[in-house]
């Protein structure tokens, strides 16, 4: 993340992914009673909210912007991947 790598999406993209699974997990294995509830509280609580959350938040603001990249008196629409920079102008 620090040096800017637009790679960085995918690994935010399959931890938020991961930690939502985890949660659904916990929560449909837990037995009925306390420990459900404890499984319930901790996905709504931490891991949803605090982790998947972060990192969606994450992947969205690493995702490269059209109006951001667009050259000057362009519409954005000749656009291209370039691999040191991710998204540049033609």
């Amino acid at each position: 993340m620090l040096r800017r790598d637009p790679r960085r999406c995918l690994t935010a993209t399959a931890t938020a992914a991961l930690l939502v699974v985890d949660a659904w997990f916990d929560v449909t294995t837990s037995q009925p009673g306390p420990e459900l509830a404890t499984a319930v509280v901790m996905a709504v609580c931490a891991e949803l909210p605090m982790a998947a959350a972060v990192c969606t938040v994450l992947v969205v603001r690493a995702l490269p912007s059209r109006t951001r990249d667009k050259a000057p008196g362009t519409d954005g629409s000749d656009l291209q991947v370039n691999a040191h920079t991710g998204f540049s102008p033609k």
